[in-house]
């Protein structure tokens, strides 16, 4: 039996959120037992922490649990409801932790490292995003099982594709953006060539952007927007730089794997990566898309491409697309720890 610790996670539109809440629908919907710590914000603080420890007490009054406790890193809660799980993970035969985000990489602060890799370490398996994160999480000590995932499911509302669907549409130079736009800098500096065939959507544009880029498309629900992408391809940049992702942004897309990918290759979009990003060579071996340099390198390489290899990309994209909306990825990595 597989049992899922799953938190309260507002939904601000973001992937983070969404990450979170595709994997605990997974799960529930594939025989796992959905420990919900309850959360009311109509409550008191002290009524919710009455609520959480009640709900963990039904399983730290337990010796052992058969089966295999699943978490999702890092938590949520406040330190005393840590402290409740963390007691509760114990009771379980087996213990997977699936990793969303390491704070220490995002924010470019190695003295959170040590208490992150403490915190993995008392799981039997870890998922981590790539293998660029894993060598950093040896790097500070973590000495467990490890599987890299480098794509994440993505649950949508979009009918899946047939392989005809997908290949009735023409080698059409279309680039999709979409994720928070605040953060996306490089957006105000887009090159000419791409600006004529990209289009955007997504919160928190600047004024520059809203001004300068040809397609701007607005804000759409993150569940919808994989059927609002109809051929072209799906960009994968962070930073203020066209020439090269910068910033600590950028810098972690060395490491993670961006659920932006994940959104475009469900919604049977091949992708452009950063040619130094952690699931660049995931990507290209897999045929699910193309990495470049900078930005000024798309349109030439698109171009570049003959017909037999942008079907065979399509091809690969439709199949792993089925694959992300089926849960697959999670359920596969988890599968071989049954």
């Amino acid at each position: 039996m597989r049992y899922l610790i799953n938190e309260y996670v507002e939904d601000f539109g973001n992937a983070g959120s969404k990450a979170r809440r595709d994997i605990s629908s997974i799960l529930e919907k594939n025989n796992t037992t959905v420990i919900n710590l309850p959360y009311d914000s109509k409550k008191s603080h002290l009524r919710r922490e009455f609520e959480t420890w009640r709900t963990l007490g039904k399983y730290l009054s337990l010796s052992t649990v058969k089966g295999q406790l699943v978490v999702q890193f890092p938590l949520r809660l406040n330190k005393l409801d840590q402290f409740g799980v963390l007691n509760m993970v114990k009771k379980f035969q087996s213990k997977v932790v699936i990793i969303h985000d390491l704070e220490s990489l995002r924010r470019g602060d190695n003295s959170l490292a040590q208490s992150e890799v403490k915190f993995l370490n008392k799981f039997d398996l870890v998922i981590s995003h790539s293998s660029n994160m894993t060598k950093y999480l040896r790097k500070h000590g973590l000495n467990t099982e490890v599987r890299d995932l480098y794509l994440f499911d993505y649950l949508a509302d979009q009918k899946e594709n047939s392989i005809k669907q997908v290949f009735s549409s023409s080698k059409e130079l279309k680039v999709y953006f979409a994720g928070n736009l605040g953060k996306s800098l490089f957006l105000e500096n887009v090159p000419s060539s791409l600006n004529d065939i990209l289009y955007v959507f997504g919160l928190n544009a600047t004024e520059k952007m809203k001004r300068d880029l040809r397609h701007f498309m607005g804000f759409v629900d993150g569940d919808q927007l994989p059927d609002k992408l109809k051929g072209g391809w799906g960009l994968v940049w962070d930073g203020a730089s066209p020439m090269r992702p910068t910033g600590l942004l950028g810098k972690y897309l060395a490491y993670n794997a961006p659920h932006k990918t994940s959104l475009y290759i469900a919604a049977s979009v091949p992708v452009i990566v950063w040619s130094g990003a952690a699931n660049a060579r995931f990507v290209t071996e897999n045929f699910l898309g193309i990495s470049v340099d900078s930005l000024d390198q798309i349109q030439g390489k698109l171009e570049s491409l003959s017909g037999d290899e942008y079907s065979t990309i399509l091809r690969s994209v439709a199949e792993f697309s089925s694959k992300l909306r089926g849960g697959k990825m999670i359920l596969n990595a988890l599968r071989k720890e049954d």
